[in-house]
């Protein structure tokens, strides 16, 4: 069975049930958005390659329909690292190479660009089910996470809102628009400290998501309505300033919960 998503291009306010990447919508299955009246477009199937999507402006992205189309595609050829590098190289131009597929993804993701990339052999530091990069890019500072989380283990723990944000002297963090977010409790490992400093995020694109403080450790925050094993990705940027003005601490960084065949883990590589 192949996998793949609609898309479409939207300009207007996060349309529920997807998420939003620069221009683009993304939704996952490929039923219950038709309501919004726009025009949905089946990507690619990335059984075969990682996939990169795009918005077209001018709504002239060739198709085989032969009928105007403003979401346009990329594929690499095979699910390695080096594939996805190569792809996503051609699709940045002068704005590569890149060194990694981490930094592939990250420059994509703060250029408007949605990628299946989710971590891979090769990737800087490890990856988990769900993967977070902090990376410099030119003369800011992207978060990008995406993946899935298994909350088998943990328990529901009610709703509230939050925003993108961090505070490294505590490991916590936030990625993503202020917006409704479930919470879920349980016993999650996780480190204590990636830096000293926090400062205010730029912009957020995506779905929210992070870990902040609750119980006597550490509670995991999703989209509203999310459920298992789920796709979602998103990203929180941070201008004019480095990892080190930020007071990071570059390093891999996870928290984990569940036992086999429930465990879930999150991986983020900062630097």
């Amino acid at each position: 069975m192949s996998t793949s998503r609609p898309f479409t291009y939207n300009t207007g306010s996060a349309i529920p049930g997807t998420d939003q990447v620069g221009d683009l919508a993304i939704g996952y299955p490929t039923s219950g958005f038709e309501s919004t009246g726009l025009q949905w477009w089946a990507g690619p199937d990335e059984d075969l390659g990682y996939v990169i999507g795009k918005p077209v402006a001018g709504n002239n992205q060739p198709n085989p329909l032969g009928i105007p189309a403003s979401v346009g595609f990329n594929r690499s050829t095979a699910l390695t690292d080096p594939s996805f590098i190569s792809i996503a190289n051609a699709v940045a131009g002068p704005s590569g190479p890149f060194a990694s597929a981490a930094n592939a993804k990250t420059w994509l993701n703060a250029n408007g660009y949605w990628t299946s990339y989710a971590g891979g052999t090769g990737g800087a530091g490890g990856t988990g089910d769900f993967n977070v990069s902090i990376t410099q890019v030119g003369s800011d500072v992207v978060w990008s996470g995406s993946g899935s989380f298994n909350l088998t283990a943990l328990t529901s723990a009610g709703t509230t809102t939050i925003g993108g944000g961090f505070q490294a002297n505590q490991a916590i963090w936030a990625i993503g628009p202020v917006t409704s977010v479930d919470i879920y409790s349980g016993a999650i490992t996780y480190p204590t400290t990636f830096g000293g400093n926090g400062v205010g995020v730029t912009s957020n694109t995506g779905s929210t998501y992070g870990i902040l403080p609750g119980g006597s450790g550490r509670t995991l925050y999703v989209p509203l309505g999310y459920t298992s094993n789920s796709f979602i990705s998103g990203t929180s940027t941070y201008n004019s300033t480095t990892i080190a003005g930020m007071g990071l601490t570059p390093g891999t960084y996870t928290w984990s919960w569940g036992s086999s065949p429930n465990t879930s883990t999150l991986v983020m590589v900062i630097g």
